[in-house]
């Protein structure tokens, strides 16, 4: 057998194994890209409601599926650790200056992974095209305030409020205060 016959013999035996390979590592790339699209779809989805589950699990997803040295990777990440230094960060003393920040690396976050994923938004579109009624604000403040209401009663700090109503009018020349209880039964 001369060294062209066996180098096609083993090609043959190999090239299945070969393609299976291949085959493995194009989907990886594939399930890769479609993790990564999942996070950023998730959130652009709940971009004007930052404090949903999915938009949280989302942010927390970012150092597993855009982890990689390629320069798109790197810019994600980068913007993710400095949004999440600034989430990291005390609100206090100007909220007004601590939240327009937090919205400018919020944007810039998305931004770089827009650019990732292959979208071509400007940062002036991710910021202004979300949609949020203002009945679902409403909804998650009155949400906020029963919890709060309910956990101080549950801790003693609050209790219910109680206004007596219904009472029959007191007479004229009757003296201020409650009305007299009726006499007790024989």
């Amino acid at each position: 057998m001369t060294l062209a016959e066996t180098l096609t013999i083993i090609a043959l035996l190999l090239s299945p194994l070969i393609a299976l390979q291949v085959s493995d590592w194009l989907a990886d790339l594939k399930d890769g890209k479609q993790r990564r699209f999942k996070v950023y779809r998730t959130l652009m989805a709940s971009r004007a409601r930052r404090l949903a589950p999915d938009h949280v699990e989302a942010l927390n997803l970012i150092d597993v599926e855009f982890h990689g040295t390629d320069k798109k990777s790197k810019a994600v990440l980068n913007a993710w650790k400095a949004y999440l230094d600034h989430l990291n960060t005390d609100r206090e003393p100007n909220t007004a200056v601590w939240d327009s920040k937090r919205d400018d690396l919020f944007v810039d976050l998305l931004y770089e992974m827009s650019r990732h994923v292959g979208y071509d938004f400007d940062k002036t579109h991710i910021r202004r095209t979300s949609y949020f009624p203002i009945g679902h604000g409403d909804v998650e403040i009155d949400q906020y305030i029963i919890r709060k209401a309910v956990r101080g009663i549950l801790e003693g700090k609050l209790s219910f409020p109680i206004n007596v109503t219904g009472l029959p009018p007191a007479a004229p020349d009757a003296p201020p205060g409650p009305p007299p209880l009726p006499p007790a039964p024989e």
